[in-house]
């Protein structure tokens, strides 16, 4: 499947695709938009207006999180860690969330594209669930 997001990714965006891709979508492919209108075919996320998006005071991993019912203690712990990078008037929603929030702003500012940052970004992911599994 094909899913798509607004360009210039940063920490909820990394997040929602990695979570994608690790637990929904092993095959997912994402589409990078800069103010194009999302392909017909392709499931927009992190976009104004869109299901997967922030609701509720929910960022977009949360609200992904909770509509396909990802019963896993690890999951809801970096969906507060997301939360409070993503949404700063929530930055302390836990001792992690700040520091989520530099490297992610770190790592979009060391890549040349959004697929590169989503690569890197997964690694950091992906080391996150294992830290918190441990």
């Amino acid at each position: 499947m094909i899913y798509c997001t607004r360009a210039h990714i940063h920490v909820d965006r990394v997040a929602t695709a990695w979570l994608i891709r690790r637990f929904l979508d092993p095959e997912a492919q994402f589409v990078f938009l800069d103010g194009q209108e999302p392909p017909p075919s392709a499931i927009p996320f992190d976009m104004h207006g869109v299901e997967w998006g922030h609701h509720q005071n929910r960022c977009t991993f949360e609200t992904v999180l909770a509509l396909h019912q990802l019963d896993d203690p690890v999951l809801e712990q970096i969906a507060r860690i997301i939360h409070g990078a993503d949404i700063l008037a929530d930055a302390d929603e836990t001792l992690e969330s700040p520091g989520i929030n530099l490297v992610f702003r770190a790592l979009r500012l060391a890549c040349d594209s959004d697929e590169q940052a989503l690569e890197r970004g997964s690694v950091i992911m992906d080391g996150l669930y294992q830290a918190l599994t441990s």
